[in-house]
């Protein structure tokens, strides 16, 4: 079989940037692979770096402090005489074991998930970061008490290894975080990618990395067997993607648009020429990343088991939480919205004035929404529409921009100058708080519908109703309105079987970044 991509898919490249208009660089000249290698290594290499100051930062306070502490003899009552003198030559030690640390965390695999993972979270990582640091404090003491001489005694030592290790547990994790969220904003190293599969679940792929550009990949096109009429998708796809050609001519292809990574997302191709897609991927040493099947009832918490070489993807068992759990998510829910309430309160009053200023009204706007159990609560909100929206909502039925039961629209007329600005930065829902404190909300949960578009979901949809609503949840963090009806769907079903209090720790931190980026705010 001739393996040269088709004339028309490879000779004019320049067309791909006006049928793909999220591209991040629509302009952006052919990258030859070997040099986007090389700006995968680079990639690769900021968060060492990051670590690396992180740790010299880290060790030199730990220094100034025990110098401090133990030179100036604040310690001897707990510690004890003679403890010795920390001088010079315990922080040029201290700095020399950077690359011990480094060794550690490269042992845990820290280093290789920024490589491998197309999606890294340093929330998520913090179990291996604690047991790094853990490890990598000792064998920081062992090395200075070996080269200490009896001068500083350990106990001075360790003193010092302390204040270091307690430094690292919150100076690491923020300059991760702060480096991942910088290039989520602003990444030059996007990874040319090409997609197997031209099908419902390749299309919702491309509209998911559309929305996130912080997986920092550049989609090229589709390879399938099907043409774009056989797959049914002709009209649509025509002016959003570009049919490449097939699987058996992906290796001319990867090479001539540098593709760096294959995502497969069933495709239709049989199944030996799918393996023989990814043994060729792995002979050119391109990544490959699998949509699993059955991926709507899949998250994080699954587990991979090896039984007798067969791979095994065990669900986590759902059940109703016992009274542990919600006792600690409700315990959680007061103590966050009553520090939450004291610290944005100049807000609330600010925005308050500001509403009764721009339009005639109440300032609170209140919806019977549909919570836990089926059960109707009256939800608060800053009112942001004028008085009569909902009586002029039926005339704009024809410009709803949403899919299934919800109704949205971007450009909605019956928004206020007001409305539009605390819209966008999220403030209109703050009231909710009143909601969290009644015990009628959470802070993270599905989105409570209203009682009408509640009771247009049924069978996994319905779902949503198992828990309590939330003022954020996975829907708002991962693109809000942006989302359409059927992802939401699976947003709320993958959180209502799979939630976890750490789970809610993490959405809640991802609000703030969400908030930041407007995504999907209107």
């Amino acid at each position: 079989m001739d393996n040269s991509p088709d004339l028309k898919a490879v000779e004019s490249p320049q067309e791909l940037s006006g049928a793909w208009s999220f591209l991040p660089y629509e302009e952006e000249q052919e990258i030859p692979r070997r040099e986007l290698q090389i700006l995968r290594v680079v990639h690769a290499l900021v968060i060492p770096l990051v670590d690396i100051a992180t740790l010299a930062i880290a060790v030199m306070i730990a220094y100034f402090a025990a110098e401090i502490l133990i030179n100036d003899g604040y310690m001897n009552g707990m510690l004890g005489p003679q403890l010795g003198e920390i001088t010079t030559r315990v922080l040029w030690t201290g700095l020399g074991t950077i690359p011990l640390w480094l060794m550690v965390f490269a042992y845990y695999g820290v280093y290789r998930r920024e490589v491998r993972r197309l999606s890294i979270s340093t929330f998520d990582e913090l179990p291996q970061t604690i047991g790094a640091l853990a490890v990598g404090a000792w064998v920081m003491f062992s090395f200075l008490a070996l080269t200490s001489r009896g001068n500083p005694t350990g106990r001075a030592i360790w003193t010092f290894v302390a204040i270091a290790w307690v430094l690292l547990m919150l100076l690491l994790p923020l300059g991760r975080a702060f480096m991942r969220i910088s290039l989520s904003f602003k990444n030059p190293f996007r990874t040319s990618t090409l997609v197997v599969g031209a099908g419902e679940v390749g299309r919702s792929l491309i509209g998911r990395l559309g929305r996130h550009k912080e997986y920092g990949l550049r989609v090229v096109g589709f390879l399938d067997t099907d043409t774009l009429e056989d797959s049914g998708h002709s009209d649509k796809l025509s002016a959003q993607v570009q049919l490449l050609g097939r699987p058996s001519e992906l290796r001319s292809i990867v090479d001539h648009y540098g593709i760096s990574r294959v995502i497969i997302a069933f495709s239709r191709t049989p199944h030996p020429l799918i393996l023989g897609v990814i043994h060729q991927c792995q002979e050119m040493k391109v990544d490959v990343s699998i949509v699993p099947r059955f991926f709507e009832a899949l998250s994080s918490r699954v587990e991979i088991e090896d039984v007798e070489g067969l791979p095994i993807l065990s669900l986590p068992r759902y059940s109703r939480h016992g009274f542990f759990m919600r006792f600690a998510k409700r315990l959680m829910d007061l103590l966050a919205t009553t520090a939450l309430t004291l610290l944005l309160s100049p807000i609330l009053l600010l925005v308050t004035l500001l509403i009764k200023i721009d339009s005639a009204g109440p300032v609170f706007f209140k919806q019977d929404r549909m919570g836990k159990n089926h059960k109707h609560f009256q939800m608060y909100k800053f009112r942001s529409m004028h008085v009569e929206a909902d009586q002029i909502k039926d005339d704009l039925a024809e410009h709803n921009e949403a899919s299934g039961p919800i109704f949205k629209m971007k450009d909605d007329p019956r928004i206020t100058r007001v409305g539009r600005v605390i819209r966008r930065l999220s403030i209109d829902e703050l009231p909710q708080l009143i909601n969290v404190f009644k015990g009628e909300m959470s802070l993270v949960g599905p989105r409570p519908l209203p009682v009408e578009e509640a009771e247009g979901c049924r069978g996994t949809a319905d779902m949503r109703h198992l828990v309590q609503p939330g003022i954020t949840g996975l829907w708002q963090v991962l693109g809000r309105s942006d989302i359409p009806y059927e992802e939401m769907v699976q947003l709320d079903y993958l959180y209502v079987t799979n939630w976890t209090l750490r789970w809610d720790i993490k959405i809640m931190l991802r609000t703030v970044l969400a908030i930041v980026r407007k995504r999907g705010a209107y």
